[in-house]
């Protein structure tokens, strides 16, 4: 073993050591897939109570503004991640495997994601909108807002959203399936169903076929990510491109028809 992977403290054998001391249960690698999809929808439900309970379509209204209550949703995920680990011995960064000498290396890997990430999340959202819809073009998911609202959804939602996604399906929860069930595929498996089953609270709208097209969209590309992840151990490069990716959603969707009216 080289000094790189005996620095890494989410590596496969010194999770599979933690399993085997009890350190590691069966049960929350499990829920904590489906965390995300919960916090969003408690956090839509309490921002259309507090802030919208006058409008005509009060959940409708506050999931326009879910780039930026969306940090709630990491935020709550960041504390329950950071309690688990407590009970390894670990700290949230160590899920990183943060490398001050393969830093740059990892950013360059990141960038060089973009051109594999982007197509494949545009094929699956053009596929299933075809499918689904009869249009290969959806509705935006952005909508107009506020300026500082669309400067924090372009600046800064994107690269906590990245951080915290990444760090819990492929940080935290994928290595350690894989190492609970013993079967890899089988943890890509519930990786990529509670990957994708959280983007229909993304916002939540209460229409079976919106729902349908959110969580299949992001099926084929959850996946990819999962099987290429347990390849490279590496979550900086897909922190990098999942960053570049939103961004520029978020200007497709919310910043350029914002100034093209």
């Amino acid at each position: 073993m080289n000094s790189m992977e005996s620095s890494d403290l989410n590596s496969k054998h010194l999770i599979e050591d933690r399993v085997n001391e009890g350190k590691i249960s069966r049960s929350w690698p499990v829920l904590i897939v489906f965390s995300r999809l919960i916090f969003a929808v408690i956090t839509q439900s309490l921002v259309a109570i507090l802030f919208f309970s006058k409008a005509v379509s009060p959940l409708q209204a506050a999931g326009d503004w879910w780039p930026v209550y969306g940090t709630l949703i990491d935020l709550a995920c960041l504390l329950l991640i950071t309690w688990l680990l407590k009970k390894e011995n670990l700290r949230f960064s160590d899920l990183l495997n943060f490398s001050r000498d393969r830093f740059w290396q990892d950013v360059r890997v990141g960038l060089g994601f973009i051109l594999w990430v982007f197509p494949l999340a545009m094929a699956g959202i053009t596929i299933c909108s075809l499918l689904i819809f009869g249009n290969p073009q959806p509705a935006s998911l952005y909508h107009s807002l506020p300026l500082w609202a669309t400067a924090y959804s372009l600046l800064i939602f994107p690269a906590i959203w990245g951080v915290m996604e990444q760090s819990t399906y492929q940080g935290y929860a994928l290595p350690r399936l894989e190492i609970l069930f013993n079967r890899p595929g089988f943890a890509i498996y519930i990786v990529a169903f509670g990957w994708g089953i959280q983007h229909i609270a993304l916002p939540l709208i209460l229409d079976w076929r919106y729902m349908l097209f959110r969580f299949l969209s992001f099926l084929p590309l959850a996946a990819v990510m999962a099987l290429v992840y347990l390849r490279k151990r590496r979550l900086i490069p897909f922190i990098v491109a999942h960053w570049a990716v939103d961004m520029l959603g978020v200007l497709s969707g919310m910043v350029v028809p914002k100034f093209m009216k």
